[in-house]
């Protein structure tokens, strides 16, 4: 997961501005790297990713060292009075198109995925709600992050790992990245989500998830069963990589299951929980670090 704060000069892609006593000037927080990649994904534009439209944006706010990487990659989808009787019957753009309707009228559902990104390997499990809420967590190795998305604030916790890359990012030096881990231990980061300085908005948005089946070349591959539910396969091939989506063929077409297989990036999903509550709740207030306080350690 990346749940970082990249820091550089401020322009006009800055997704949020920071005054941060002790820089000269102004840092700015750049737009998450998950949205340029999605919004590249939409428009077609060459190199989003090294799948290009075969997937869904997988977003990379890229950690250095041991840190977290959002890798999040498309597995399609999830309409209101849409069934799945005789899916199989229609062409594979249909298919995908009523997966995606379904999915946007879930209520809320639950992604738990795990693959390869740059820095190592990865896993996620992340539940989310039409609404927006969400919550879950997010791993690469010795970095991890727990984070929460209620309303219009986030609250993030994280391992010493996590921090540290975190602080390295702002440019810190040791003991200021010392105090920033020792002042996070067992605690959240609340910020707001409109800043989205560890880039969790789009992650919690459920069309975030569903890019991968809106672009074409998709073909149906068979029928399979995912714990123990009948689905039909729609595969995608290109650059060498395939991505399947299993799609329920009983009751509403969600999207059940998500590979991609033969790059450099494998990635495997489940999707499942489909309009079970998630309860996010903000954490107790004494276990919380506002962000100007998290600043102030800098």
């Amino acid at each position: 997961m990346t749940l970082n704060g990249l820091a550089g000069p401020c322009d006009e892609s800055a997704a949020a501005q920071l005054e941060i006593p002790g820089h000269q000037g102004s840092l700015c927080l750049p737009e998450p790297e998950v949205a340029k990649a999605r919004r590249a994904a939409h428009r077609g534009r060459e190199g989003a990713d090294q799948r290009g439209e075969t997937m869904m944006a997988k977003g990379k706010l890229l950690a250095r060292r041991s840190g977290v990487v959002m890798a999040v990659v498309a597995f399609g989808g999830l309409t209101v009075g849409t069934t799945a009787q005789d899916i199989e019957d229609l062409p594979a753009k249909e298919i995908a198109e009523k997966a995606i309707d379904a999915s946007r009228n879930a209520d809320s559902l639950r992604i738990n995925g795990k693959g390869v990104v740059e820095q190592g390997n990865y896993r996620t499990d992340v539940s989310l709600e039409k609404q927006g809420d969400c919550r879950g967590m997010d791993e690469v190795d010795d970095g991890s992050a727990q984070f929460t998305k209620i309303g219009d604030t986030t609250y993030t916790m994280g391992n010493d790992a996590f921090w540290r890359n975190y602080a390295e990012w702002w440019g810190s030096d040791e003991q200021a990245a010392q105090r920033v881990v020792e002042t996070m231990q067992d605690r959240w980061l609340k910020a707001p989500a409109g800043g989205d300085a560890l880039g969790l908005v789009e992650f919690c948005d459920a069309d975030f998830w569903l890019e991968g089946l809106k672009t074409g070349g998709l073909k149906k591959a068979g029928t399979a069963e995912v714990d123990g539910q009948s689905t039909i396969t729609l595969t995608r091939e290109q650059a060498g990589v395939t991505d399947r989506w299993y799609v329920a063929t009983e009751g509403q077409p969600y999207v059940l299951k998500y590979t991609s297989s033969g790059g450099d990036w494998p990635f495997e999903s489940t999707v499942k929980d489909y309009n079970k509550p998630i309860d996010a709740k903000a954490p107790p207030a004494d276990d919380v670090v506002d962000l100007n306080r998290l600043r102030e350690l800098f």
